[in-house]
């Protein structure tokens, strides 16, 4: 089970994986998958896809995807000697059917919910829930500076993360020197 494509699809190329999920990041992530593994089930709890509709179509074009919408997932399900993932039980949120499909892999794909607001007291938080700040990783509190996942961003991959530990660091720094 993986949160990262751009991280961990390689390790499935050949092989049969979910992606969970249905606005942008989970498709392009499938999209990604789709060019190297053997087949990609991309799994929806709604009814339709919440992504761009560009990337839907794009997905929807690849012949090694098959799309579940309204399918909710209610289980992994591991092989019992080895304790590796080998599918995933799902359920219809129409009908209530279950079925069960075999993956390799899982990637998920289904929103982040930051949890800042133990510090919202320290500096506002933006709709989302996240501290926006400048490129030195300044908030609109002065002295309070934030990094990684916390903060709003484009791009949240570890990478991205520690370059912002860096940046606050050095931001930090200066700010003390003044």
């Amino acid at each position: 089970i993986s949160f990262c494509a751009v991280c961990d699809g390689a390790f499935y190329a050949g092989q049969d994986v979910a992606m969970i999920g249905g606005g942008n990041s989970a498709l392009q992530e499938a999209l990604l998958l789709s060019e190297t593994s053997k087949s990609v089930t991309v799994i929806q709890n709604l009814p339709q896809f919440t992504g761009e509709k560009k990337l839907a179509d794009a997905l929807m074009a690849k012949e090694n995807e098959e799309i579940k919408f309204s399918t909710l997932v209610t289980e992994y399900l591991t092989d019992d000697a080895s304790g590796a993932l080998c599918g995933l039980r799902l359920k219809s949120a129409e009908t209530g059917e279950e079925s069960e499909i075999k993956v390799d892999g899982a990637f998920l794909a289904v929103g982040l919910v930051p949890e800042n607001d133990a510090f919202a007291e320290f500096a506002a938080l933006n709709d989302w829930g996240y501290f926006d700040s400048s490129e030195d990783c300044l908030t609109a509190t002065p002295g309070l500076f934030v990094a990684g996942d916390c903060r709003s961003k484009r791009i949240r991959q570890v990478v991205t993360a520690s370059a912002d530990g860096a940046i606050a660091a050095m931001a930090a720094c200066n700010y003390l020197d003044m």
